[in-house]
């Protein structure tokens, strides 16, 4: 099963970026991203929160809600997490962070307590891939977010690729009280940032963050104590990176997810899958989506979402009540072809399939 259509339309002066995509408590899917008013660039001057919701595990969608927006503002879009212990969604955004106790239907004010770290303080999430809650070990329950901080703002220009690669550094933010009170991990890899993170059916935690380079390698690191600390790992050769690299996104398939289904008796249940732009070229094309069966250490199978030459840009992933994958990706409004102008470049599309197409393997088998 594969599909794919455009759920957030580039209309004029309205320009769609940084997808964030949730599976809340009650199933309902909540998908956040960026309304740049009358720009695409990353220095818009005007920038807005807005949210799609679709209570049948993606198929159809309800009208763009507007979560922040004020003449003149500049409000980027961070990461979003699930609370299933709560039921409350967690939103994090320029404007002021969000909370959902009713599944997306109204938000109000979220003003955690920040336990800060120095160099750089907590650290910020846009640009990162939805947070996670831990489902194993002594920290079972803990929110995760991936992150990155800049160690020093002394002169520093987020235009600058060169200020990228030396002043940023990737981290988590994580809580154990439901998010009421914020603590920062180390910072590590530097020169990355945008990053997504996996929790292993052991406990470790997987992170994989874009890099700010020209070597084509996104940057891997682990944690073993539940995201309070992180060290770093070898790159891992089967996953590309653009030249400066591009956001991607992660996401681990739940074990009662894989029983129900009936594929865990054939991929296991420590199944992580993982989305980017798989291009040797200098263009967000290729969106390729794998699916690891041994927690992120090897990928088994792969399986393109679009072409080359159709443009795949910053993309997140969830996985619906029924199995569903879904993945929310930025393209041209026809989802096809690369943008040649900036009126042509930022929709929000939506891939939907299941585990049997990204293995290739029909319904009788």
């Amino acid at each position: 099963m594969f599909e794919r259509f455009i759920i957030i339309a580039q209309k004029e002066n309205a320009f769609y970026h940084v997808p964030s995509i949730v599976t809340a408590p009650d199933g309902s899917i909540l998908a956040f991203c960026e309304q740049r008013w009358q720009s695409p660039c990353d220095d818009v001057g005007e920038c807005h929160i807005v949210m799609k919701k679709s209570k049948d595990n993606g198929q159809t969608w309800g009208q763009l809600t507007e979560l922040r927006r004020k003449q003149g503002a500049k409000w980027h879009m961070g990461s979003a997490v699930t609370d299933s212990e709560t039921g409350n969604v967690l939103l994090m955004c320029g404007g002021g962070w969000l909370q959902s106790a009713d599944n997306g239907d109204t938000w109000t004010d979220w003003r955690p307590e920040y336990n800060m770290q120095s160099p750089g303080g907590l650290g910020g999430t846009h640009g990162s891939a939805p947070g996670i809650q831990l489902r194993f070990g002594r920290h079972k329950g803990r929110l995760v977010w991936p992150a990155r901080v800049t160690i020093t703002t002394n002169g520093y220009n987020d235009q600058s690729i060169s200020d990228r690669r030396e002043k940023c550094y990737s981290t988590a933010i994580f809580s154990d009280d439901h998010g009421k009170t914020l603590y920062r991990a180390n910072a590590f890899h530097q020169g990355t940032g945008e990053a997504c993170l996996a929790e292993r059916n052991n406990g470790d935690i997987y992170f994989n963050a874009r890099a700010y380079f020209d070597d084509f390698r996104r940057k891997t690191a682990l944690s073993r104590d539940a995201g309070t600390s992180f060290f770093e790992t070898k790159d891992d050769p089967a996953l590309k990176e653009l030249s400066q690299g591009c956001n991607a996104s992660m996401i681990r398939y739940p074990k009662e997810l894989l029983k129900k289904t009936g594929m865990s008796d054939r991929i296991g249940e420590d199944v992580i899958l993982f989305a980017n732009p798989d291009s040797d070229t200098s263009y967000r094309e290729h969106g390729v989506v794998r699916l690891s069966t041994d927690g992120g250490e090897t990928w088994q199978y792969s399986r393109a979402v679009t072409g080359f030459g159709a443009w795949f840009d910053y993309s997140a992933m969830t996985i619906a009540a029924d199995g569903t994958i879904l993945l929310m990706y930025k393209t041209t409004p026809s989802m096809t072809g690369l943008p040649s102008s900036s009126d042509q470049c930022c929709s929000m599309a939506l891939a939907r399939f299941n585990l049997k197409w990204i293995m290739d393997i029909s319904e009788g088998k």
